[in-house]
């Protein structure tokens, strides 16, 4: 996946997560799992922005 891809991703996993935890709250488990993503797409765009 491209890097603009994973950006794309990225943003829409922020906007999901923020939508689910106004509606369900911050603790909620549905709010962490999005987040577990997010930081997965995160660290991979990390990597593919250090390593080209």
């Amino acid at each position: 996946m491209s890097a603009g891809k994973i950006r794309i991703r990225i943003e829409r996993l922020r906007r999901i997560m923020h939508i689910v935890a106004r509606e369900r709250g911050i603790s909620h488990p549905d709010v962490l799992r999005v987040s577990r993503l997010l930081d997965k797409k995160l660290n991979e765009y990390n990597r593919r922005i250090k390593h080209g």
